[in-house]
């Protein structure tokens, strides 16, 4: 993992926006209901919503990596995607809610076309006598970055409000 700098590159990547996800995720629904005065149903649909990004994320990826390139196709769904979680502390009272179906729309459909790229990168990088070791290196290390971000994110929400929070974790995203 660490001596393909691909593979290193996109286990870095992935862990960090995983970690700064992390702690967009403890805090948006809080986010919603106590600074935006939005109702559970509301929020509901705002992710069902958002959702539909991911579906056409799931459409799009291999046609887009095929097109552009699967290099290509990973750093322009990660640029792009990601910045839509820039959009969520945009969200503010009187008009919220197109940004945040937006921000959630953007980053499903980037988060799925960065996957799809890098997972099929990984597995042609990697010798297939490894590739279990490969992706389980690789998921011990970017997901072992979701709680730490998660508890972070609970952390900073705590000490400087949901709002900072929230840009700190969409910047570092």
């Amino acid at each position: 993992v660490f001596g393909e700098r691909h593979i290193r590159s996109i286990a870095g990547c992935t862990a960090m926006y995983n970690f700064f996800g992390g702690m967009i995720g403890a805090i948006i629904v809080l986010y919603m209901y106590r600074s935006l005065h939005l109702r559970a149903g509301v929020i509901g649909v705002l992710f069902a919503l958002g959702s539909v990004g991911a579906v056409l994320g799931s459409l799009i990826a291999g046609r887009l990596g095929l097109r552009l390139g699967v290099g290509s196709a990973i750093l322009w769904s990660a640029a792009i995607g990601n910045a839509g979680d820039l959009l969520l502390p945009l969200a503010r009272n009187p008009h919220p809610l197109p940004y945040l179906v937006a921000g959630l729309f953007i980053t499903g459909t980037g988060a799925v076309i960065y996957n799809v790229n890098q997972v099929s990168l990984r597995q042609e990088l990697c010798p297939p006598e490894l590739l279990g070791r490969m992706n389980a290196s690789v998921r011990f290390v970017v997901w072992g970055t979701l709680p730490l971000g998660g508890l972070t994110g609970g952390m900073l929400g705590t000490a400087l409000g949901l709002h900072a929070t929230l840009w700190i974790g969409a910047s570092g995203a």
